[in-house]
């Protein structure tokens, strides 16, 4: 399977994000599990369905974060018999920490970025679109290297109506899951 453009200057470009990170950055994984729930047009044929992901971050000053966040899903179809969905999210990202108490253990997080979404549908083609996404990171700090962390987030894909029914295809990726600041 031949990997699409966009998808490779993606990966390429969050890649530079965390090389090019000054040696003083703090950074983060995360892996996730949870729910991607699509909406409007694509809710007519895909159901809501399990999803996993994984997140890397590197905070490049005191509020801000450039981070690379990957969720794959699986949808049943709506239809009768129809085959199953996958949707699969690879997002680079700006977050903004809000203001926080020192003794506090939680932080928030608020994102927006740009990448891609693939369709694919079981036995048949899978298609790579332009992608948005808004959304919050809510952190809570167990101590300083582990935290368990809660991402929703909204993606949105700008199809082509004669590959997948429709011009753009919302899908929100709910998870929630631990995260290990090194």
């Amino acid at each position: 399977m031949r990997v699409p453009m966009i998808s490779r200057v993606i990966a390429a470009a969050v890649a530079a994000l965390f090389v090019t990170g000054t040696a003083n950055a703090q950074g983060a994984i995360e892996l996730r599990g949870g729910a991607n729930v699509p909406t409007f047009d694509i809710a007519d044929v895909a159901k809501a369905g399990g999803s996993f992901g994984v997140g890397l971050s590197t905070k490049v000053s005191e509020r801000l974060w450039l981070i690379g966040d990957f969720d794959f899903g699986t949808h049943a179809n709506k239809t009768s018999g129809g085959p199953d969905i996958t949707v699969n999210h690879y997002i680079a990202k700006l977050g903004y920490e809000l203001g926080k108490r020192a003794e506090s253990p939680l932080t928030v997080v608020l994102n927006a970025g740009i990448g891609a979404m693939s369709f694919g549908i079981d036995g048949g083609d899978t298609y790579t679109y332009p992608a948005i996404n808004v959304g919050a990171k809510l952190i809570y700090r167990v101590n300083d290297r582990f935290s368990l962390v809660a991402s929703p987030q909204g993606d949105i894909a700008f199809t082509k109506e004669a590959e997948l029914g429709t011009t753009n295809a919302w899908v929100w990726p709910f998870a929630a899951g631990f995260r290990i600041t090194y």
